[in-house]
């Protein structure tokens, strides 16, 4: 095999994991390793040469199919988790995966010593460690029959999100909105869709909707536990990036007005009201 050489130059991609795979595609090809592999979100000014690849399904699919059997399915799916992180140039470091693990094959995923596997797989676990946080710090809104939730990650977990909510709740009608990378997930029907969504805003919460939030957030508030308060726990297990979306943690409607009664004494009497 003739070596790879250097160019200076710049792919630039669709962002999605067909659009990598023509990437690499691309690389293999010309027996070349570019100077960086960019999205068109994330495109920057340059001096360098830029190199638009085009979305090839039939090119993709090659590629797939190669990864599957040359490396190993694992190994498709550890590059697909990849592409969801948060890690700078991750792209770069999944092309060298790549070209690694078609000459060491499947056991290229235990080649810890390797730089592009181990940054990848640290990335990986932060994404998936994420992603499980936010299966339980998701809260839907009922707006009709239709069930809402914003969220503000850091890296994309809508796919891993989708695929758990879908389980869990077959029946329901639902969106996620990942308001940080302008993306939605929509499920219906045992069928769900990830796509772009721009200039999204979430209805307000109607009177209904208002009232059992008050109610969760009464229920949060009463059920502490005051002397066995512990913030700096609390901040680990729920870090306050997340708050801004976790219902129990936002305003009862009217607090202008009211305040919630937490005292002992109303809770041993289990008293629940709102005072002016």
């Amino acid at each position: 095999m003739a070596p790879f050489k250097q160019r200076d130059v710049v792919y630039v991609y669709d962002g999605t994991f067909e659009g990598f795979l023509c990437c690499v595609f691309e690389s293999f090809m010309h027996k070349e390793l570019p100077v960086s592999i960019l999205s068109e979100k994330n495109t920057q000014p340059s001096l360098l040469d830029r190199f638009n690849i085009t979305t090839d399904l039939k090119n993709a699919e090659r590629v797939r199919k190669s990864i599957i059997n040359e490396i190993s399915r694992e190994a498709l799916e550890f590059l697909e988790d990849a592409l969801l992180t948060a890690l700078p140039e991750k792209e770069m470091k999944m092309l060298d995966f790549t070209r690694t693990g078609y000459k060491a094959g499947p056991k290229i995923l235990k080649m810890l010593a390797n730089d592009s596997v181990i940054t990848l797989t640290k990335a990986i676990k932060q994404m998936t460690h994420e992603a499980q946080k936010f299966m339980g710090f998701v809260r839907f809104s009922i707006h009709d029959d239709l069930l809402l939730a914003k969220i503000k990650p850091v890296n994309f977990v809508l796919y891993h999100l989708a695929a758990h909510f879908s389980k869990r709740m077959p029946d329901e009608k639902f969106i996620i909105y990942d308001e940080k990378h302008k993306m939605l997930c929509a499920y219906a029907k045992g069928r769900y869709v990830v796509s772009e969504a721009t200039d999204i805003e979430m209805p307000e919460a109607d009177s209904a909707e208002q009232s059992y939030r008050d109610l969760w957030q009464m229920f949060y508030d009463t059920i502490a536990v005051e002397g066995r308060e512990n913030p700096k726990c609390r901040m680990t297990l729920m870090p306050k990036r997340y708050w801004s979306n976790l219902t129990e943690l936002q305003k009862p409607s009217g607090t202008k007005n009211k305040k919630m009664l937490t005292n002992r004494e109303e809770k041993a009497n289990g008293t629940f009201a709102l005072l002016p």
